[in-house]
């Protein structure tokens, strides 16, 4: 990879350029506007007030709800950008002349332009989230290993579903098994904390001897390595899950963690199913008529044991 590429990726993943935080705080907050746009409010029905709550939740739950599991302010308190994205992106995608402003998100260049920026400011909040908690509890271990090890993971996938707990509650976030979002949270949260904060444990150690590749490509320090790498990952699992392509039920965990059909976590309204949604789902009915079949059979032989 040549110097230049190298650079570039590693600014961008580490959201090191221009007007980087103002994209990322109003793409999150066009993605909550058009999420309640195409769901609740697709027959615009709901009151603005109302609709407007719906999109701030949806594009900044865990920035309202995240840091107050470590006693700090909250995000949308404490920066203006945040919350003048969310007036700005609402009124944007609601209320402009001809509905221009939605035509524009809706298309496939506001929508990959949404993913983008919108997935660089969730792996970067996971990092950040990582970090914060490991910071606080890293000189009080338990006795069985050198760092503390689920506190930094359960705080950064936390972040990525406040606002499925708030918007859907617990057993609606969860009702479809494990959503995308915890998923997405307790892999790359489980291997940054390990690639970068366990330098002594068995963990750490075999995850930076497996991935050689941080000095071969040329990465200064092994936290950037895993910074672009959780980037990475993200950026490719949100274009595959656009509605476009692979769709939001697509996981590369296995369909025994995430039911085939829709997820949870995303209003999906006015879209057909993907391809992969409808062949997972054609394999499950088969399982099915399998599983009733041979019910069937052994009921029929049972019951002619017993005539005999």
């Amino acid at each position: 990879m040549s110097s230049l590429a190298m650079e570039l990726l590693v600014q961008f993943s580490s959201g090191d350029f221009a007007f980087s935080g103002e994209l990322q705080a109003f793409w999150m907050a066009v993605q909550g506007a058009m999420m309640v746009r195409l769901g609740p409010n697709k027959d615009r029905s709901l009151n603005w007030f109302h609709a407007f709550s719906l999109s701030v939740i949806g594009g900044f739950g865990g920035g309202w709800l995240g840091f107050i599991w470590m006693g700090r302010p909250s995000s949308m308190l404490s920066n203006d950008l945040n919350m003048a994205s969310c007036i700005v992106a609402f009124i944007l995608v609601n209320y402009t002349p001809m509905d221009i402003g939605f035509k524009c998100c809706n298309n496939i260049m506001g929508k990959i332009a949404t993913v983008v920026f919108a997935q660089l400011f969730r792996s970067l909040g996971v990092a950040k989230f990582v970090m914060v908690c490991f910071e606080t509890f890293k000189d009080s271990p338990s006795a069985y290993y050198p760092i503390p090890v689920f506190g930094p993971i359960l705080y950064a996938t936390l972040l990525g579903n406040m606002g499925g707990f708030v918007l859907k509650g617990f057993n609606g976030h969860f009702a479809n098994g494990m959503p995308w979002p915890v998923q997405n949270g307790l892999f790359c949260a489980t291997f940054y904390h390990f690639y970068v904060n366990d330098q002594t444990g068995p963990i750490g150690i075999f995850l930076r001897k497996s991935l050689r590749m941080a000095h071969f490509l040329g990465f200064k320090d092994n936290q950037t390595f895993a910074l672009v790498v959780v980037t990475m990952f993200m950026q490719v699992m949100g274009i595959l899950q656009m509605p476009t392509f692979l769709g939001p039920s697509f996981t590369p965990f296995g369909s025994a963690i995430l039911s085939p059909f829709r997820d949870s976590s995303t209003w999906k309204t006015g879209e057909k199913d993907t391809a992969y949604s409808t062949a997972q789902a054609e394999k499950k009915k088969r399982r099915r008529g399998k599983g009733t079949v041979k019910t069937t059979s052994a009921r029929i032989h049972n019951s002619k044991d017993k005539q005999s």
